[in-house]
């Protein structure tokens, strides 16, 4: 079936504060104009100060989700978030390419929250892991935890796509770089007042997915999906910012 808007899906967790995960990507799918499918990954106990448990939904559970749209629906964009570990994430790739072996699958690696709690379980070498993932979003202690040096992104890059977040950087607070098929682009901060926000990851990431949904090239998407994070995070003076 073949809607008026183009479509992207959410694998992500449920956040019950709504900053971050599915709420938060859908929230910004509708924001640009985006039809927004939600596949539940995991049933997280946390505000948007803490996380104090998840409970993850099961393999077939997420599979079934994913089934049931796509044996119905075009969808082409899939942005994913916490997955309980390498395996969960590697059948979810396989089941996604099955039904749609062009798909662009863009991955927020969330590996630990803010408040301390770690998520992801690893077991694959990086290179394997980004194995069908168009483009991969993490924030500096991430990046730095899946890659040895850039020599090791940068040949990744030629086959996966790296938006580095510059929001937990030392030295470059709010610079971000693409590193894509061995380039390396910056992306400045502009001139607005910025707060920190609970899941301005999910955020940006969900955005540069719904840029690319809408037939945006990855750097112009990228370079929207920062205007989106940047406007999302000068919106208020709490954790909780506000859409639009």
């Amino acid at each position: 079936m073949t809607l008026e808007r183009p479509i992207a899906m959410s694998i992500a967790g449920f956040d019950p504060s709504g900053g971050a995960g599915i709420l938060a990507d859908i929230k910004t799918f509708e924001q640009l104009g985006v039809q927004g499918f939600g596949v539940l990954s995991a049933n997280t106990i946390q505000n948007d100060r803490e996380v104090r448990d998840v409970r993850w939904m099961p393999l077939e559970d997420i599979l079934g989700q994913l089934d049931v749209l796509l044996e119905f629906f075009e969808v082409n964009y899939f942005k994913i978030g916490i997955i309980e570990n390498s395996r969960v994430f590697t059948e979810l790739k396989k089941r996604i390419i099955k039904h749609k072996p062009d798909a662009k699958i863009i991955w927020d690696p969330v590996l630990r929250s803010s408040s301390g709690f770690t998520f992801f379980n690893n077991e694959l070498p990086v290179k394997e892991l980004l194995r069908h993932v168009y483009m991969i979003t993490p924030n500096m202690p991430e990046f730095e935890k899946m890659f040895v040096n850039e020599e090791e992104v940068m040949a990744c890059s030629m086959s996966s796509n790296i938006y580095l977040k510059g929001g937990h950087h030392e030295t470059e607070i709010g610079i971000d770089y693409l590193y894509s098929n061995g380039m390396k682009t910056m992306y400045s901060s502009g001139d607005e007042v910025l707060y920190p926000k609970h899941g301005s990851g999910c955020v940006l990431s969900s955005a540069i997915t719904a840029y690319l949904a809408k037939g945006e090239d990855l750097e112009i998407a990228c370079e929207m999906g920062k205007m989106y994070i940047e406007r999302y995070l000068s919106s208020s003076t709490t954790l909780l910012g506000q859409h639009g």
